[in-house]
């Protein structure tokens, strides 16, 4: 693939459409479950200080801290499993035919979000960066949108890492689907949360 995107596992089940080709497989960048993670285990360290105040200070009782302990920390390594299986779990995929967002999180919700571009009149891509963490660090949100003048199709792809190799990548590609209908403009604008001085 261009870019270095490689395209892992076997995402070929999420082509349904005759003729279809993968063109990108991606999930949202891994420093988005960073923060998640630290809070739990933040909390986790709290709560061991607290069970070790009163179940070692107060009751003298070494076995209800080592219980409530194995308590706290399996409770905190599923928590920590489950955002990183949502993270993997929510992937966004572009093919020849459509752009899909796929949300599923095992044994309790599966969400697909879909866009036929073959029914796409006209496209603008956005890309929008929240502050200067994310700048540093490559995050960043692209939003698709169709149909511009009703302003009801959009497409978000949120917290992609290298965002403006991506949106290169959406545009090149939505292009040359848009080749035989030269009419309708391809519009860029990049977008910041910040202000440059």
């Amino acid at each position: 693939m261009e870019y270095g995107m490689v395209v892992k596992g076997n995402w070929n089940t999420f082509l349904t459409l005759a003729e279809e080709k993968l063109l990108l497989v991606q999930r949202r960048h891994a420093f988005v479950i960073f923060w998640p993670i630290l809070f739990t285990a933040f909390t986790l360290g709290l709560l061991l200080l607290l069970s070790f105040f009163v179940f070692i200070t107060l009751f003298h009782s070494l076995s209800l801290f080592v219980i409530v302990s194995l308590l706290l920390l399996s409770a905190s390594m599923s928590l920590i499993a489950k955002v990183i299986i949502d993270w993997y779990f929510h992937v966004y995929i572009l093919t020849t035919r459509k752009i899909l967002e796929v949300w599923y999180t095992p044994l309790t919700s599966y969400s697909v979000n879909d866009v036929l571009l073959d029914k796409v009149n006209c496209t603008e891509i956005d890309i929008k960066i929240q502050g200067f963490i994310h700048e540093l660090i490559g995050i960043g949100d692209i939003v698709v949108t169709f149909d511009r003048p009703t302003h009801q199709e959009e497409f978000v792809f949120n917290d992609i890492p290298q965002p403006k190799i991506i949106e290169k990548f959406l545009t090149r590609r939505l292009m040359d689907h848009q080749s035989n209908a030269p009419l309708f403009p391809m519009w860029f604008r990049e977008r910041h949360g910040f202000v440059k001085n």
